[in-house]
């Protein structure tokens, strides 16, 4: 009897406990206030991680596939990219000239608590090697928005690595 007196008590706690909401962290001071965030669905860094590698693959189909029509990528370079078909004419330039291989290291999904926008962050070092055989490897840092589980807007930063420690 005093086992079911004390599983009806338990019982009866959790289902009065109050549901807290998340409170998020972080700070985005645009729109209408201030935004805190929270961890969003890795089916978003699922998702992400195809399109890196589709960018390996140079699979211009499967790129714009998981990508909104009218994506728009603002480039480390100050220029902006509108809308599939001029990625897709853009991608089939840096597939020829750069021959790009994509190493993703880090990535983190994260949601607005207020807004429910859905973004990842992700690291990314980026091997091109241009006809004359020249290799460059980039930082890239990519700060990406979904829309119904389509990147739609990429923000992208790109960095050079520091050089290697001199040889004794």
């Amino acid at each position: 009897m005093k086992k079911i007196i004390l599983l009806f008590a338990i019982l009866i706690a959790s289902c009065t406990a109050p549901v807290e909401e998340p409170k998020g962290s972080g700070y985005w001071g645009g729109g209408d206030g201030d935004e805190k965030f929270v961890n969003a669905s890795d089916e978003l860094t699922e998702i992400y991680s195809q399109w890196v590698q589709a960018h390996n693959d140079k699979d211009i189909e499967k790129i714009l596939s998981l990508e909104t029509d009218s994506i728009t990528i603002a480039l480390s370079n100050g220029n902006v990219i509108k809308g599939s078909e001029e990625h897709s004419e853009r991608l089939s330039n840096y597939f020829e000239s750069q021959n790009p291989n994509w190493k993703m290291y880090w990535a983190l999904p994260y949601k607005g608590v207020s807004n429910g926008e859905e973004w990842i962050i992700a690291g990314q070092n980026v091997l091109t090697i241009n006809s004359d055989g020249e290799r460059t490897v980039t930082l890239r840092m990519i700060d990406a928005q979904f829309v119904e589980g389509k990147l739609n807007y990429i923000i992208v930063y790109d960095k050079k690595p520091p050089p290697p420690p001199a040889q004794d």
